[in-house]
């Protein structure tokens, strides 16, 4: 070891100079000095910084051990060769600006022994200083530090990969909400167009940045039925794209014949990464390309809305940042999301056309419109049980009675000429079910009291023969089937002695265990009329009665099935016949069509949801 190095060796030592050994006589401490460093676990190098390069001066046994190099291989080398051609090393850095500053260092390094593997150094240098504080050496302590950092790497690798596993998880959390969260919206209503809106929002901004959802047409046309961006200032840009996206049957099929596009294969499409090609082959024109342009698309995916071998649309989901790039699971995601739509779609379509046949039906089994009913004002309101997909059970009628009082009257089959009417039937029933069975009997009960009424005036005799008529086929098809019935002779006066105030209108009544009508009288008091019988087709002996009253003038007559008084607040309170009738009490002076629509609109009100049940209403009022 040369001299200018030993000199730094005793100052570390705790020893002035080598001068001072020679002084004192320890020489036996400056020994035990040297046995300790010869004896050191950590690899010692000192190097001589007073010369370019900072070649090293001593290293201890351990480094030998741990580089592989012998003491004469490395004496007079700068320590970098360590290093290999591994140089781009940020603690290199750190270390060279510690060393031109004469200050210590810490620093961890990738260090290769002569045989070319890989160890970790951990390396502590301090600067040394002779006795008139000039920087004469580096004291560079070494330790072998690579079990440590590879149960570190490997401790990472387990955190990367947790890390990795529970972003899964919330991924696989999320997506799976998102599922849940859409078949909540679908399940919401039959009416589609609005739940696939609310869908594409729900992509919204989680999965996508913007979505899209095309309709195929029954015609064939194509219509982007939502839209929906994660910006609401972009989601003008939506609607103006719609322009170019939309097209008729014509333009699509053309479309279709030289795109490769999902309505013509059926096929979803993924595209990880979209490029300004794929917006050019993708655009009708500048304009369009222009639109695309600002919508800033990176990432995209096109899943089919397929049914049954057609395509009824698709939902187009995008991603304008950088880090949202989509993949194999995100395509899995859209397509699970696109078939729950296509569920919807199919269903809501297939309840439109239920729908449209029970309307068709429920208008061929009511009177399209009712006729006029000299001097007695007629309101009316009919409301089926929430979203119509089958014929409801309440029914209603209102005809001419006075021809078939006259011809009973001569015993001629002829029918007298015409002339003012002043008898007329009223009907307001309710058959027990829905659909085509509901639709028989109510077809039955309807028909049957006008049939009968041709030849019977007393309202317990009409309700007595559709009881027979409904009890023979309740015999012949053994069905269970039966209706509640309150049927009305109205009679005008025209008794010359009574004056024009005193004239009004006879009422016969007869209830088959239907809800008593309520007389209004023109001062506002109310009262039920009518003894209740027992349900039609059900009783050999229903116990009809017939009762009779007045209407003089302003007084009101209202007619309701149990829709109306069994209709059923949230909390479960029914609506009941104290709440009609005082409502009703409210109502004097006002007109049959105004109090019809007071009575549909406190229902409404007070069921909030919905109604559960039909509800009909047939007010008669003689004005004032």
């Amino acid at each position: 070891m040369c001299a200018v190095s030993w000199k730094g060796y005793y100052r570390e030592a705790g020893l002035e100079s080598a001068s001072a050994v020679d002084r004192t006589g320890d020489r036996e401490t400056l020994r035990l000095v040297d046995l300790a460093v010869r004896s050191s676990a950590n690899g010692i190098v000192i190097t001589d910084a007073t010369a370019p390069g900072h070649p090293i001066v001593y290293v201890n046994p351990a480094f030998e051990h741990m580089t592989g190099y012998s003491a004469g291989e490395v004496l007079g080398e700068n320590c970098r060769f360590l290093q290999g051609k591994d140089r781009d090393q940020p603690a290199l850095d750190e270390l060279r600006a510690a060393l031109g500053e004469e200050r210590e260092c810490r620093a961890v390094l990738r260090n290769y022994r002569k045989d070319g593997t890989l160890f970790w150094n951990e390396l502590h240098v301090s600067p040394v200083y002779d006795e008139e504080g000039r920087l004469v050496n580096f004291v560079g302590v070494q330790d072998d530090v690579t079990r440590r950092k590879q149960d570190e790497e490997e401790r990472d690798l387990l955190l990367l990969r947790e890390q990795a596993v529970k972003e899964e998880a919330e991924a696989a959390r999320r997506r799976l909400g998102l599922l849940a969260r859409t078949g909540e919206v679908l399940s919401a209503s039959l009416e589609y167009s609005t739940t696939i809106a609310r869908v594409a929002r729900l992509t919204i901004p989680e999965f996508a940045d913007w979505c899209l959802v095309d309709i195929l047409e029954e015609d064939g046309s194509l219509r982007q039925l939502a839209a929906a961006h994660k910006d609401p200032e972009k989601e003008g840009i939506l609607r103006e794209l719609a322009r170019h996206r939309e097209l008729d049957a014509g333009a699509l099929r053309e479309a279709r014949r030289i795109s490769s596009g999902v309505l013509r294969t059926g096929e979803s499409v993924l595209l990880p990464e979209v490029t300004a090609d794929h917006l050019a082959q993708n655009s009708t024109c500048e304009e369009h390309l222009a639109l695309l342009r600002k919508l800033e698309p990176r990432s995209y995916i096109c899943v089919p809305l397929r049914a049954w071998r057609r395509t009824l649309g698709s939902i187009v989901l995008v991603s304008s940042r950088q880090n949202l790039r989509y993949g194999p699971e995100d395509l899995a995601l859209a397509e699970s999301l696109a078939h729950r739509c296509t569920l919807a779609i199919e269903n809501s379509r297939f309840y439109q056309a239920r729908s449209q046949t029970a309307r068709t039906l429920q208008e061929s089994l009511l009177p399209s419109r009712l006729p006029d009913v000299p001097g007695v004002e007629v309101g009316l309101r009919y409301l089926p049980a929430g979203e119509m997909e089958e014929v409801g059970g309440d029914f209603y009628d209102l005809f001419d009675a006075s021809t078939i009082d006259q011809t009973i009257a001569s015993g001629s089959q002829e029918l007298p000429s015409s002339g003012p009417s002043s008898s007329w039937g009223v009907v307001l029933g309710d058959v027990c079910g829905k659909g085509a069975e509901a639709a028989a009997v109510l077809a039955l009960a309807r028909y049957t009291i006008r049939a009968v009424a041709m030849c019977e005036t007393c309202p317990s005799a009409i309700l007595a023969g559709l009881n027979e008529a409904m009890l023979r086929q309740r015999r012949e098809r053994d069905e269970h089937t039966f209706c509640t019935v309150a049927y009305a002779r109205l009679e005008k006066e025209k008794d010359a002695e009574r004056s024009v105030a005193e004239r009004g209108t006879r009422v016969t009544i007869c209830r088959g265990g239907h809800p008593a009508p309520v007389l209004l009288e023109a001062d506002g008091s109310v009262r039920r009329i009518g003894e209740p019988g027992r349900a039609i087709g059900v009783f050999e002996d229903p116990q009809l009665t017939a009762q009779e009253t007045r209407l003089a003038p302003g007084d009101t007559l209202v007619f309701y099935t149990d829709g109306v008084i069994e209709a059923r607040a949230p909390d479960g309170s029914f609506f009941g016949e104290d709440r009609l009738l005082c409502l009703l009490s409210s109502c004097s002076g006002l007109d049959a069509s105004t109090i019809a629509g007071r009575i549909e609109s406190a229902v409404l009100d007070f069921q909030e949801n919905g109604s559960r049940d039909d509800v009909a209403i047939l007010v008669l009022r003689v004005p004032l």
